[in-house]
Order: structure tokens, then sequence, then C-alpha cells
């Protein structure tokens, strides 16, 4: 039996789990509060504070030397074809230096699990997922000098999908999905052919989230930027990081913002209904794509865990399609591809 440690550093939070072959059998969610992000420029900056919360879990989950197989980490490098790698001192250099040009705390998985696997003398690997290449149509955005790349949460989407059509008794390139991923980052996309055919970007499209501000108007966007008030660094964290949830209620916490609505904050509710407001129709933006023929419309991640959130969306789009809810499947999927190297079903990939 093996024992792997998966890290997935997210927008807002930091997940950790525990797996035997292909069983989780301990987990952790780690929130990280605006004020504490706040204080980090750069998502690089994060790492002591990230590595921190990691080494605690690990301490308060009694794991020392010899308790584990290998660490696998979320992947922020940019790679044309998918695939497990060995985390070296390049990829962790390259990380540290900006060279994956990815601001998003997934830069951070390689630099966590290899301290990890240093620390307990053990493998660290990164798994590495190429989002599907979207059809020309896709990818025009009104302006010739700027072509859209939507970024999505891949390593989730095309899980959910192949259970989805399980579920479903159809062949998984015959079924036609609406998946939306919702939490720090979302993405909501159309998946048809076996594929992610059109999707929002998780970084700068979409719905406002948590803490992201999603697709912004053009022009008041352009005059923020040049009224002399903001430097492009404080911008860019106005869309990806203090904007969304966090811009208006101070909070990137579902929770918190819950325990608001209960206590009857009416801005809570109104400005967590416009988020779920703004999802729906990014949904329905999305079953169009599919021309409506839609098998199901399916919601996933850490917005599950609001039910009231789950309900708005719901009644908005319910009329398109089915609604089903399912969890992240991205733990097991990080935790598999470990697995994969260690019984030699598959050769971890050499980074340079």
């Amino acid at each position: 039996m093996y024992i792997n440690l998966v890290i997935n550093p997210g927008s807002t939070s930091t997940e950790i789990s525990l797996f035997e072959n292909e069983k989780e059998v301990k987990s952790a969610r780690i929130v990280h509060p605006v004020e504490d992000l706040k204080k980090f420029d750069k998502i690089i900056e994060q790492f002591p504070y990230r590595s921190k919360v990691v080494k605690k879990q690990l301490s308060d989950w009694a794991i020392s030397k010899g308790g584990l197989s290998a660490v696998v980490g979320r992947s922020g490098i940019h790679r044309k074809e998918s695939g497990s790698y060995l985390i070296n001192q390049k990829m962790v250099d390259d990380a540290r230096e900006g060279k994956m040009k990815v601001e998003h705390a997934a830069i951070l998985g390689c630099m966590l699990a290899k301290e990890v696997g240093d620390l307990f003398e053990i493998p660290a690997f990164i798994a590495h997922f190429v989002p599907d290449e979207l059809p020309p149509v896709a990818t025009i955005s009104g302006i010739p000098q700027i072509k859209r790349r939507p970024v999505y949460h891949v390593q989730n989407i095309h899980p959910v999908a192949a259970v989805v059509a399980s579920d479903l008794k159809k062949d998984l390139n015959k079924v036609n999905l609406v998946i939306a991923h919702l939490e720090g980052g979302m993405s909501i996309t159309a998946f048809r052919g076996g594929k992610v055919v059109d999707s929002t970007s998780a970084f700068d499209e979409g719905p406002f989230t948590t803490e992201r501000s999603g697709s912004l108007p053009g022009v008041p966007l352009v005059e923020l930027c040049f009224s002399g008030k903001y430097t492009k660094g404080q911008i860019l964290k106005l869309i990806r990081g203090e904007g969304g949830l966090t811009a208006y209620l101070g909070t990137n916490k579902m929770g918190e913002v819950e325990d608001r609505i209960e206590k009857g904050d009416s801005e809570a509710s109104f400005y967590m209904e416009a988020m779920c407001y703004q999802i729906a129709k990014d949904i329905a933006a999305m079953a169009t794509v599919l021309k409506g023929q839609v098998d199901a419309i399916i919601l996933t991640g850490k917005i599950l865990d609001s039910k009231r959130a789950v309900s708005w969306i719901k009644e908005r789009v319910e009329f398109i399609a089915p609604v089903k809810t399912y969890p992240e499947q991205e733990a097991l999927v990080l935790a598999k591809a470990g697995l994969r190297i260690l019984t030699g079903m598959e050769k971890a990939r050499e980074y340079n």
C-alpha cells in the first residue's frame, strides 16, 4: 500500500489530503483570510505562509519520516503535453523567478511539494493537465490584438465529466454538459465530444467570485487604469485577489457570508445573490454553445457548501436541463497521478 500526500494550493485556501492508494483517509482545507493574503504583493511571496500551514497540518496528523510514500502538488508549469513530472530544483527556481508566468497559487504547488519531499525524504511530483484546445470561433475576442485563451479547472472538469457520463449511462464522447467549477476561481464550461469546447476564463472572465472580479465593463476599466489612482499591480489585485465578495463584503469566506445572511444582513444576501445571478447567466451562455442540447448542468467546487447559493443558481437555470451537484475530484486525480508513477504504470517526466 502506498500512502501519498496531496497538496493543492488554491486562490483562497490550501487543501491537504492523505491517500492510501486511491482512498482518501484524511483531508483538511485551510481558508486564508483576506487580511492575511493582503499582506503579499505577489503570489510567490505567500510561500512561507502556506508552508507553515502545511507543516502544521502534518504535525497535527502526527505524520513522521517513513509515514509517506510520495507527495503530489498542483501544477503551475506550462507544457504542451499532460503528464506527471518529478519536481526538481529547476522547477522550483523557475517558480521563484516568475518564469511560469502564472499569477496563481498553483505555482506554489511544486514548491510546497518539494519542501515536504525533502523533509520526509520521499519523491515529489506535480500532475500537469493541459486544457483542451478550443475551436477557432471560441478564441475571438473582438480586438484582433487580443486572443481569448480561457483558463479553466481542467483537473476537476474532466474527471467530473467522466463520472457524470457514467452516472447518466452515456458515452463520454456523446454527452453534452455545462460544467461549472465554482469557488475562489470559477470556470464555466461547455463540454461536448469528450472535451471542453468553450469556457469562461477563471482568471479574468465570467462571474465575480469570492475574490475575483470576473468580466468587467471595458471602458470603465480602462478609465480606472489611467486614472492615476492605481498602479498596474493594484489593478491586477482588484481583478484577482481583492475583487468580488472580498471587495463588496470584506471577506472571501462563504461560511462567513452565510452567517451574515442568517443574521439578517441584507447587503451580504444581495451580493451573494448577485454572484449567483452572474453564474447562472454564464451557464445559460454555455448552453447556447451546445445549441440547447444539454444533458445536464453540473455544479462542482466549494460553492456546494452553500445550499442557499446552489438553490439560487438552480432556480435560474433548471429550465435548460437537470441540475446536478458533484464533489470535486481534484485531490483524487492528483493522488492517482502519484500512484501511477509509484506502481510503474507511468514514468515521471523530466522538467528542463
